[in-house]
């Protein structure tokens, strides 16, 4: 009957003379062993902090007391909440804020209406004394003013310094004497990361409705490609480098922190898998690799990407009967050279394969290659001509000066 014998209705029958005598001994010697180990041993736990007495459970008791034997005692007990969750939150938090993307809209008779309306919500996180706040650049798009809340309700316009669209990021600005009582987000080195450790997710899931809200999760992989499409053309443009986390991001949480354990931002929200059936699959964009960016659109206001002056076309989509005749599967085909590119030796039809070590498949290959470049840099350029394979050495130029 396993672990229910004792709760079965049939009783043994009783034993009676010596035998009860014996059990009565036996349970008295155990008593007093048992109260002795207790005296003993109680003390001894408690100096070790093992037990924890609270100097007022007299008070804190609610017991029924016979004879001076308290019945049934229970004690409150007071537990720590100061996690380093709950400290790592509350260095960042003030700092998150809330982005509100304005718009004019018409009205029936297609006359612009006075006041504009919020067409989407989104986060943004302060991270400099002056006022400077990243956000995402899709949260921002097309906007005709940007309203950015605070934790303590107020509301203010920001200005829009800068926008990148391949890496997804904006840097806002508000008057330094607006955020002179906030605290900045410190920004972190997420090329430290490891897979596993803790990743705090701060923003506004679903709007001001759910401001400021917390959710923990782990980093879930590191070096996640994350397409960036075109959306006029439909056409995968480039690959975002990001984290990967199961910390919840939402709808609205997009430009808020992600944050380490130490209250430090380490990557800057900006999707998530919303397909039916997945869950726990969040995107976020590496600090480390933002910086540079936010500090260009701080600078410039835009970030002055480097160019060959050619328009390639993956070899992979010629047809067969197009394509050229290259010993390669893979690389991108020059169909327009520029003048600047055709005095470095570039011609059209050529195949390149490498930019330096880098393998180049395709035209995200290739933008991937050359955006960690910048303008006057100098390049080695595999391609292949024919069955001939060739290198040269090529400065690269600024987007808009080059034709």
């Amino acid at each position: 009957m396993g672990y229910y014998d004792d709760f079965e209705e049939t009783k043994p029958k009783r034993k009676t003379g010596g035998n009860m005598t014996s059990w009565i001994a036996v349970a008295l010697v155990s008593a007093v062993i048992g109260s002795g180990t207790t005296l003993v041993i109680v003390p001894k736990l408690i100096n070790a902090n093992v037990i924890e007495v609270n100097g007022n459970s007299a008070s804190n008791h609610n017991a029924t007391t016979t004879g001076g034997t308290s019945v049934g005692s229970v004690s409150n007990m007071s537990v720590n909440v100061n996690t380093g969750i709950t400290e790592a939150v509350n260095k960042v938090k003030p700092a998150i804020v809330g982005v509100s993307n304005l718009q004019k809209q018409k009205d029936f008779f297609g006359r612009t209406k006075a006041t504009d309306s919020e067409v989407g919500t989104g986060s943004g996180v302060l991270f400099d004394k002056k006022g400077y706040i990243i956000t995402n650049n899709h949260v921002v798009d097309g906007a005709d003013e940007i309203e950015v809340a605070f934790a303590d309700g107020k509301h203010i316009k920001a200005k829009v310094l800068g926008t990148d669209f391949y890496t997804d990021l904006a840097v806002l600005k508000v008057d330094e004497n607006d955020v002179k009582d906030i605290t900045p987000a410190v920004l972190g080195n997420s090329e430290s990361l490891n897979p596993g450790e803790p990743a705090i997710a701060i923003g506004n899931p679903l709007g001001a409705k759910f401001a400021q809200t917390v959710t923990v999760g782990v980093i879930s992989a590191l070096n996640r490609e994350l397409p960036v499409t075109d959306e006029q053309s439909g056409q995968e443009v480039f690959s975002m480098n990001v984290i990967q986390t199961d910390a919840a991001i939402n709808p609205g949480n997009s430009g808020g922190a992600l944050v380490n354990i130490n209250g430090e931002v380490i990557g800057i929200n900006s999707a998530k898998i919303s397909s039916s059936g997945v869950e726990g699959i969040g995107f976020s964009i590496p600090i480390s690799e933002a910086q540079p960016i936010i500090q260009q659109l701080i600078d410039n206001g835009k970030i002055d990407r480097p160019v060959m002056g050619i328009t390639p076309v993956n070899l992979a989509e010629f047809p067969a009967k197009q394509r050229p005749d290259v010993p390669v599967e893979t690389g991108v085909v020059l169909y327009e050279v520029s003048d600047y590119a055709k005095k470095a030796g570039l011609a059209r039809g050529d195949v390149i394969t490498k930019i330096d070590d880098v393998q180049v498949d395709d035209q995200i290959a290739l933008r991937k290659a050359l955006y960690k470049k910048k303008p006057g840099d100098k390049i080695k350029v595999e391609y292949y001509r024919g069955q001939d394979k060739k290198s040269l050495e090529m400065t690269l130029g600024k987007q808009g000066d080059v034709k």
